[in-house]
């Protein structure tokens, strides 16, 4: 018992002879940054990319818009121009004989930007110019014949404008400052 009592001594003695030891170096942490909240109904001004058109594209189809004017949320740049955004055709209806015009019905789905998703709304339709004339001209010139003119397919243009409004409140990632 006194070599349990006497090896308890010597440890508790080796410990408190030992200099205290040094605090870890403090770990410099990067201050937590809060991302942009996009709000619900802020405006979003589109442009198509490539011309959709009932002669080539289906209902499902998807197409590609690019953000055509800049959104800030509280002065600091959110959208740029230029971000890529998708759309899809609802309803693709191609031109029939007899003159009938094709219809397009498409909507904005959402806006990339940083890995993130901003779920946007807006349609847009779109008719092809009416062949009635085309085929008034064609049964008088050519008779029952003329029936079988075709209308003009819709499309959405390339270069055309869109908007569309925030779905619902939106956190994206807020730029880092640039270095100096």
């Amino acid at each position: 018992m006194a070599v349990l009592l006497g090896a308890s001594a010597q440890s508790a003695a080796a410990v408190e002879t030992n200099p205290p030891e040094e605090p870890a170096p403090a770990i410099a942490l990067e201050p937590a940054i809060a991302p942009l909240i996009l709000k619900r109904d802020t405006p979003v001004h589109f442009m198509v990319v490539s011309e959709v058109t009932t002669k080539t594209h289906t209902q499902g189809h998807r197409f590609r818009l690019r953000v055509d004017k800049p959104v800030f949320v509280d002065g600091v740049l959110a959208l740029p121009v230029g971000t890529t955004a998708w759309g899809e055709v609802l309803a693709a209806k191609k031109s029939g004989n007899a003159g009938k015009s094709g219809s397009l019905e498409a909507r904005l789905l959402y806006v990339d930007v940083a890995g993130y998703r901003v779920p946007i709304s807006g349609n847009n339709e779109a008719k092809g110019a009416g062949g009635g004339a085309e085929t008034a001209l064609g049964i008088i010139a050519l008779g029952p014949l003329g029936l079988l003119a075709k209308g003009n397919n819709a499309k959405i243009k390339a270069g055309e404008l869109m908007t569309g409004f925030v779905e619902q409140d939106t956190a994206i990632p807020r730029p880092k400052p640039a270095a100096p």
